[in-house]
Parts: structure tokens; sequence; C-alpha cells
């Protein structure tokens, strides 16, 4: 079996060009609109100079503020742009009309503006061209995805990187390409996979200004020399090893990633092979559930079941099946007879 070669480079970005739910958080979006006390919906959206983006980058998850229409910051769970209106998380406590509304990413979602590509020497890949988001149209299901490995800043303190700490984002959608070499992009932690997921202090660095961008396999990305990456620090190259290590074979001892990790876990796994087994095994059946033996080769054919009621069946053959071989201590039925195997 052929593994793949990670393709991976160098981003830029710039302090200014970081829009998280603590970068510039104020002016990422903002929006004129209305509001109908008790309602979550938001009407007559119209665009507002004070931000550097539009309402077409706006997506459902984002953090919405407008202090005299909403008790607390609210999440858009909805949006119809087509007809310049949206839904949040909680009803409106007034009536407004033309109220300034002001809206940026929620935690672990990242806008990155301007954010130039170089790639040292001349593997792969070269340009931009190759590199797609997990959400884009163009993207493909047998491609693999992309990621930042990115340094990190304390929650509170987005502007002072935190030296040695790192962390995993998926690329999921580039809005818009600036030629071959430039990009704004959106990027995401995960809520499930270990290597990805964002810890409740931390956050991207606006203090940094490099990513390394790599492709992502089995949820791991690529590691690299510093001057591979040709820039960043040595800890950005192997940021991928430093924050999936722990979680990766944490979850492999634990069994705690479900029924992708190992025993035990809760859930239903296939398992083709044969298993060697040393001690006890006790199946559990609840209502409606049995221990069931097939037939592999008619897998529809039930060779021996024991039902929830503690109800042995054995199949029964019929003349077409002919007899089994004899075997000492073997029993097999009919639809007529029983037939037990001794000396």
């Amino acid at each position: 079996m052929a593994y793949p070669t990670l393709e991976y480079a160098r981003l830029s970005y710039s302090a200014t060009g970081l829009f998280s739910n603590e970068s510039n958080a104020n002016n990422f979006i903002r929006i004129n609109a209305n509001t109908t006390s008790g309602s979550p919906i938001i009407t007559n959206i119209a665009e507002n100079a004070g931000g550097k983006f539009s309402s077409a980058e706006l997506m459902v998850g984002m953090t919405l503020v407008s202090g005299g229409e909403f008790a607390s910051d609210v999440t858009i769970t909805a949006l119809d742009l087509g007809s310049n209106q949206l839904t949040v998380s909680a009803n409106a406590t007034a009536t407004a009309a033309t109220q300034l509304m002001r809206i940026r990413p929620k935690k672990g979602m990242y806008f990155v503006s301007g954010s130039g590509f170089t790639k040292v020497g001349t593997g792969e890949p070269s340009d931009l061209r190759d590199v797609t988001g997990s959400e884009d149209a163009n993207y493909l299901a047998s491609d693999l995805k992309w990621g930042i490995a990115a340094p990190l800043a304390a929650t509170g303190s987005v502007g002072t990187t935190v030296t040695g700490l790192y962390g995993q984002y998926e690329i999921t959608q580039i809005q818009t390409r600036d030629g071959n070499t430039a990009m704004n992009f959106f990027a995401t932690s995960s809520e499930t996979l270990p290597s990805f997921i964002e810890g409740s202090g931390s956050q991207i660095s606006a203090g940094s200004g490099t990513f390394m961008i790599s492709q992502i396999s089995s949820n791991l990305m690529a590691i690299a020399s510093a001057g591979d990456i040709g820039g960043g620090g040595q800890g950005l190259g192997l940021a991928a090893y430093q924050t999936a290590v722990a979680s990766v074979f944490g979850t492999l001892t634990s069994g705690s990633g479900g029924a992708a990790a190992a025993f035990p876990f809760t859930g239903s796994a296939t398992i083709t092979g044969s298993i060697d087994m040393t001690g006890s095994i006790t199946t559990l059946l609840n209502t409606n559930e049995n221990f069931l033996i097939k037939n592999a080769v008619a897998p529809t054919q039930s060779l021996f079941q024991v039902d929830d009621e503690g109800v042995a069946l054995f199949r029964a053959r019929i003349g077409s099946d002919g007899a089994p071989g004899a075997v000492v201590g073997g029993l097999y039925f009919t639809t007529a007879s029983a037939f037990l195997g001794v000396d």
C-alpha cells in the first residue's frame, strides 16, 4: 500500500490581516439592519463602511454583537442573503431600524487576509493553484485536505506569541486569490479531531506572522526543517508532531476516540481478519439484540443465533443443503430431525 508524501510550504500573514473572536474582532464585518423585539430574525441587512469585509464573508456560527437589541452576544444560525436577512440564536429584546451590528468569527474560526505563499526549492506545491479549502466548490473528496500549523497566544493576549505552543487548523474556504501567491481564507479548529482541537485558553497569535501550510492525511500534517519552510523557526516545522503525538497516542491507549480508536469504545465496528483473545468474553444483549454467526459466502444466512431471551437458534438445513460431515460432538438440524455426532 502506498502512502502519500505530504506537500507543504509557508504562508505569511500580518496582525492586521488576522481576524478572530479576539483579533480585530470589532472591524471584521459591520452591517446596518433591523430587529423586531421577540424575534431572532434580523432583516434589511446593508453594508456598513466601518467593516474591513462585507456580508459576502458571513458564515453560520459567527458571533453578532448589537448591545441595545440583544441581551448578550448571539450566534448566527441561518443566512438568507438573497432576502437580506439572517437568523440568530436568541430573540431581540428591542425593535430597531438601521442599527449598527458587529460580526466576528467564533472561537476556533479564523479569517486570514492577504496571506502570502512561499515555497523553498522546486517541490510541490509550487504555488497556491494546488491548494483548495475543504468546503470549496472545486474541492474533490478524493483529494487530501489542506491545513495550517500556527503559533499560538494565550486567550486575552492575542499579540503575544507563547514560545513552543502551536495548533493545527483545517483550511475550509478560500474566499479570494491574488494571482497564485496570495489569498484570503478561512481556517477552523475541530471539536472532535484530537490534533485539531483548540484549547479554551489559546488562539492563533497575531504577533508571529508565519504559518506552515500542509496537506492533511489521517488527521496528520507534515513536519519539516526550518530551512525547508523558509521561516518561522524549527518549532513551527515540528508543530504537527508536537500537536499530534500526545493526542493521537492518548486516543489509541485510552479508547477515547470512539470507533476510530482502540478498544474499549462504544459504538459499532467492522473487523476483518482473525482475533486471538485470552480471558473471558461477555456479550450483553438488550431487547431486540442478538448474538449472531453468519455464513461468509451468504451473509443473509444465519448459522447460529442467541436472541435476547436466551433462546439458541440453529439453522435448519433443507434437502438442497445436503448433510454436513460427521463430527464427534457435532449437532445440526433439518426441518424434520436433529442429529448428534457420537463415537
